[in-house]
């Protein structure tokens, strides 16, 4: 009996410090596993809070910027108003001409401006549209902002007008002002903008269009924000808030304490913290307008980031608890199941970056990572297949805008036209207006017909020649045409449409025209490479453009083939020297294209290098 009781003694003793031991580990795995999770917890929280106002920052921007762009959409509308009223040429003349009011003129061009403003989607944010002369003025009005005023005596004196109409571009810096034609001083943004002669420069009136606050108020009622969340528009100088319905300009300055603008998505969105004259931060988003100077911004809602932190709070609590009681077994498991997929998704990603666009069926598992590397792999071939059609997309964009060029022009109408003059011509005995207008007719044709984009050489020289008749007949004979062609097959090769117009109208324009006497320009094509010495088998042609006229540096030659084209609004000039340089290494190759050779006072030569295809090749 006593021997039992020892040997439970005994057992009892050195059972103690293994159980001591039991325990210490477990306290020390239970401490470590706490210590974890509030570092896990401190760490999560400025991780989150950095990631909620991230997030509240990019909704806030996405909102922002369909806001923005609905204000920016109307605001392009009013653009093309004024564009109109500045270039339209029944405007141009009554400016010109200042008529009396009730005149057939002045009735003319106001019906022409109502149809314009009455099809202008933004009519209704335009309250007022005047065109005012030195003397007289036409204006289109609503009935509500109606008045009897002069404007033509009125808008000058304005404080702001001189400095809007010698502005070179759109000025908003006057803000929301009070309509000075309207009694109740309903709040509009005033644009002034200056209105030329048709056939110069020189300033002969001005616009004047009032802006309604609608513009910026309608799309503001549909557009919904928290209670603490403002909407402010700033104009220039001028900033205000929206309540209510309506802006309220504000007098307070702020100070910004640190700019976020790294949290945007897009380019055109800045983010800044700010403290307000009440002493209180804010974040603030804000949108630049297509309008100089001003700007969108909403403040982020505090209530909405309070939020959403308790219920942060709430689910980090949850998971901690059940971080103490299966932390070790999950970091064991999820090493094991995740390590290795995301090795190999990272490795499959490295190799897209290196341009591997490959399927790759082992990243496809049976789990939710396998998902993602389906994505991966999905992703890869569309990116592949997208950069192939990207490619056909930019070969069809060209075809069309090349058809688009020879849409503007009704053949028919054109053609029947024409051909009236010329018969109209020969029967009164101007032989040179009837083979004027023949030249003419032929050139347009080549214009309007076919889509191709390449044509045999013999048909560019034929669309030259039209085109030069009409020239030499606008310059009463002084200019003269002389085409070489070194060998016949020559005729028969491709070249692309609308090529060497536009370089003998540079050399009229920019060669003969500024020497003030006669000139002579010579095209000659030749065979510069035969066929066995090409590295594509093909012939290589050159066709010389000569003028002699005043030259050019060797700066201008250079700009020239950069520049997109020459400052003319000329239908065939807008194809301009520089395009066609392009568009021939476009479709021959960068081995191709034009060089210019210039002395300053005595010639230019423009050299088109191509290849000699015949037509219907296909290399």
């Amino acid at each position: 009996m006593v021997q039992k009781k020892e040997k439970e003694r005994s057992l009892s003793k050195t059972s103690r410090p293994f159980g001591r031991i039991q325990k210490r580990i477990l306290f020390l795995t239970v401490s470590c596993l706490f210590g974890m999770c509030l570092i896990i917890s401190f760490a999560s929280y400025y991780i989150f809070q950095k990631y909620l106002q991230h997030s509240l920052i990019q909704s806030t921007e996405t909102n922002l910027k369909l806001l923005t762009d609905t204000i920016n959409g109307s605001m392009d509308n009013v653009y093309l108003m004024v564009r109109f009223l500045q270039t339209n040429s029944e405007v141009a003349e009554y400016i010109e001409n200042n008529p009396n009011p009730g005149s057939v003129l002045s009735v003319s061009t106001y019906e022409r401006i109502n149809e314009e403003y009455n099809n202008n989607a933004s009519n209704a944010y335009m309250p007022r549209v005047a065109v005012i002369t030195r003397d007289h003025f036409l204006q289109i009005v609503s009935a509500s902002y109606s008045s009897t005023s002069d404007l033509a005596q009125e808008v000058p004196k304005l404080s702001f007008f001189q400095e809007l109409l010698e502005d070179t571009s759109y000025n908003f810096s006057t803000g929301l002002i009070n309509d000075p034609f309207y009694r109740k001083g309903r709040a509009v943004l005033p644009i002034i903008r200056p209105i030329t002669y048709q056939y110069n420069s020189v300033q002969g009136g001005y616009l004047f269009i009032e802006v309604s606050t609608e513009l910026f108020a309608s799309p503001l009622r549909r557009y919904n924000v928290a209670e603490d969340s403002n909407i402010y528009l700033t104009l220039g100088d001028h900033n205000y808030v929206y309540r209510e319905g309506a802006f309220e300009e504000l007098d307070g300055s702020y100070e910004m304490l640190k700019d976020l603008t790294e949290s945007a998505i897009t380019d055109n969105i800045r983010v800044t913290k700010i403290r307000t004259s009440d002493s209180r931060n804010r974040i603030v988003v804000t949108s630049a307008l297509n309008m100089p100077d001003c700007y969108i911004s909403q403040s982020i809602s505090h209530s909405e980031l309070f939020n959403q932190q308790l219920l942060w709070w709430a689910i980090l609590a949850g998971i901690l608890i059940g971080i103490l009681g299966i932390g070790i077994l999950l970091m064991i498991i999820l090493n094991r199941m995740i390590h290795v997929p995301v090795f190999k998704l990272q490795a499959k990603m490295l190799r897209i970056a290196d341009g591997d666009f490959s399927r790759d069926p082992s990243i496809e598992w049976n789990h939710e990572l396998g998902d993602i590397g389906r994505g991966i792999n999905d992703l890869s071939e569309d990116v592949y297949l997208l950069m192939n059609k990207r490619i056909e997309d930019e070969k069809q964009k060209r075809d069309l805008e090349y058809k688009m060029l020879q849409s503007q022009i009704n053949p028919h109408f054109l053609y029947n036209t024409l051909n009236s003059i010329k018969w109209m011509a020969t029967i009164q005995g101007a032989c040179g207006i009837a083979e004027m207008t023949t030249a003419l007719s032929r050139l347009l044709k080549s214009v309007s017909k076919g889509t191709s984009l390449l044509i045999p050489i013999r048909e560019e020289l034929s669309l030259v020649e039209n085109y030069f008749t009409i020239q030499s007949y606008r310059y009463g004979g002084t200019l003269s045409l002389e085409i070489h062609v070194e060998e016949e097959f020559i005729y028969d090769c491709e070249i692309i449409k609308f090529t060497l117009q536009p370089l003998v109208e540079n050399a009229i324009f920019h060669g003969i025209e500024p020497k003030g006497t006669t000139g002579r320009i010579t095209i000659n094509a030749f065979c510069e490479k035969k066929a066995e010495d090409s590295p594509d088998g093909l012939p290589q042609l050159c066709i010389d453009i000569t003028d002699d006229g005043v030259g050019i540096s060797p700066d201008k030659a250079q700009q020239i083939l950069v520049d997109n084209q020459e400052n003319s609004t000329d239908f065939f000039r807008e194809i301009g020297v520089s395009n066609v340089h392009k568009r021939l290494q476009y479709e021959f190759g960068k081995s191709y294209g034009i060089t210019i050779a210039s002395e300053e006072g005595a010639y230019t030569t423009m050299s088109i290098h191509i290849p000699g295809r015949r037509a219907g090749r296909k290399d």
